[in-house]
This record gives C-alpha cells, structure tokens and sequence, in this order.
C-alpha cells in the first residue's frame, strides 16, 4: 500500500506559499500592473526585469512559480512519481485542449498560454512552441513526434480540415481516463487516486451535457467517457434533451447532490468566476473535507495541486481586469480560490 504522509506533509509546507483569498484580493486591486507585478514579486514570484508593463510577463512569472512548486513535488515523490503521473497529466489534457482551441480559432500564441500551468512533460518551452502552431492537425502532430502518451488519441479527428473540438476534448479525456485507471488501480482500485478520477470524468461529462443542450439531435452516447460514479448516462441523455445549458445544468446537479457541485452546476451561468472556476472551487473543497477525514490518503496534494492552479487563473484574473479596466468589486468577486 503506497503511503502518502511524507509527500502530504510537503505538500503542506508548499501550501504554506499559496497567496490565500485575502492576499489575491488585495493584488485584484492593484491600481495598474507594475503595482501588481510588484506585489507578486514580493511574494516571491519571479519578475523579470522589463515584465512589470506587460500582462503576459506577469503570466509568464506565475507559470514559471507554478512550474517550479509541481517539479518540487516530483522530486520529493520517489518510487511513487507514477501516481503523481495522474496529477500531470490532468493538467496536461486541460493545456493540450486549450492550446487545439486557440489554433481553431487562431488566436495570438500568449492568449493561448494564458492560463496553462507547465509540467515535467509539458514545460513551458514546449507550452511556447505548441502555441505557435497554425493549426488543431499541427499541434497532435508536434505533440506524436514528442511521443506525448495522449497524442495518439487526437490524430484522427486533428487531422481533418474542420475537426470537430468537442469531439477531440472527448477523445482526450478517454486516453486519461484509461491511463489513469490504469495507474490508480495498481494503488488501489478503490482509493483516493481512482475517487478523484472519477470525480473528474463525472465533471467533463457533465460539462459536455451543457454543450450538447444546445445542439438539435445530439446523442450523448457519441460523448460519453466512461468510468465517473455519480453521473449515468441515462442522466445526461435527459440533460442533453432539456434544451438549454440551464436546465441541463439543473439536472446534472442531481448527480451532485449535498456537494459542492451541486450548485456550480445548478445554476451554469450565475457563478462571478465562471462555471469552470465554481466547478473547480467545489473540487477543492471536496479534496479538503476529504482530507480532513482520511488524512493518509493523497487528498492533501491532489487538493494542493488543484489549489495551486485556482491561485494561476486568479493571477490571470487580476492581469485582465486591470488591464480592461475593471472594477476592483468585478476582479475581486470572480477569485476561484476560496481561503
């Protein structure tokens, strides 16, 4: 059995650097961005000279941070770096599925990194170069010659002249899916690290839901991932069929009853800080009731690691507003992090 105590407890002490709710308020009320550079700065957050003007410096710096603490986490991780391999690769479908958006829609290279959090295999000079590339078709193929373990599953539908996005995020989450499982069963099927994947597999399904809703004639059977626990097919079926993101949001939650996603997806388009934050909120605090009631289980640092990239996009948050000019009550109302 794979104990946890010693990578929980540096966990922990990395915890420890998370800004925290109260501080990343104060930075999404930074009067401009050499004033919030600053700040980030004296918190340790590497600067560099010239990048206090510029958003995508300040980005630049909390990817590198982040970088910095998961490649410490790998380190202390010792024979037991297979299951952190679950946690890489969660962050690695999230980045390679943004990274095939913004070639789809041909957006500039720094806004499709905004937001991306680098890991051992995908650092951020890959992140940089699969940013630059023209299309959906390039990035599967740049991702295969670097034999990355989820590129296969991309190819086929990457490779079309139109692919359908929808479609490669669920092949995507397929090649995880079974990666995981397979990596969480040789630690106990029944543990924390397959709870969690199935946590995350309930999630994408459900989010698929919302955007079949919208669609005449969608079949969920087309978009299922299997291997979640609490959301069915049957379930989505019925939430696809309602209509609208709203009153399949309202159904999905049934899933999640007496949890915090219950009302992240209760209510899809009220939540300050997007559905995507509200769901990623409610994870966390799963993660921490969980890890409060079995301490010896990895839930301390998958939570760690789930904060550590609510604390990147609230950085981006505050980047933003300030740089549009928004309100310091709309910044600071649409935080993820919630302590």
């Amino acid at each position: 059995m794979t104990s946890w105590d010693d990578l929980n407890a540096r966990a922990r002490g990395l915890a420890t650097h998370l800004l925290g709710r109260a501080a990343l308020e104060s930075l999404a009320q930074a009067e401009d961005l050499p004033t919030l550079a600053a700040e980030l700065a004296r918190r340790g957050y590497p600067i560099e000279e010239g990048a206090q003007q510029r958003g995508t410096g300040i980005e630049l710096a909390a990817r590198r941070e982040g970088a910095r603490r998961l490649a410490t986490l790998r380190r202390w991780a010792g024979r037991r770096e297979p299951s952190l391999a679950i946690v890489f690769e969660d962050e690695e479908r999230r980045s390679i599925s943004s990274l095939i958006r913004g070639a789809a829609q041909h957006a500039p290279p720094e806004a499709r990194l905004s937001g991306l959090l680098p890991t051992p295999a995908l650092p951020e000079r890959a992140l940089e170069e699969l940013s630059r590339q023209p299309a959906p078709g390039a990035v599967a193929s740049l991702l295969s010659a670097w034999r990355h373990p989820l590129a296969n599953a991309l190819l086929p539908e990457a490779a079309r002249p139109e692919p359908d996005l929808l479609r490669l995020d669920v092949s995507l989450n397929r090649a995880f899916a079974e990666r995981a499982f397979k990596s969480a069963r040789q630690r106990g099927a029944r543990g924390m690290l397959a709870r969690h994947v199935q946590r995350l597999l309930d999630i994408e399904n459900s989010f698929t839901t919302l955007v079949l809703s919208e669609e005449k004639d969608s079949r969920m059977a087309e978009y299922w991932v299997p291997g979640g626990r609490d959301l069915t097919e049957a379930l989505a079926e019925r939430a696809v069929a309602s209509g609208s993101p709203l009153a399949a949001g309202r159904i999905v939650a049934a899933a999640f009853a007496g949890t915090p996603l219950a009302s992240a997806f209760a209510e899809p388009g009220s939540h300050p800080e997007g559905i995507e934050g509200a769901v990623l909120g409610g994870v966390i605090a799963e993660l921490r009731t969980a890890a409060r009631t079995d301490p010896l289980s990895p839930a301390f640092l998958l939570g760690y690691t789930l904060r550590l990239r609510a604390e990147l996009l609230d950085i981006r948050r505050a980047v933003w507003g300030i740089s549009l000019g928004a309100p310091a009550a709309i910044r600071m109302g649409g935080l993820v992090t919630a302590s």
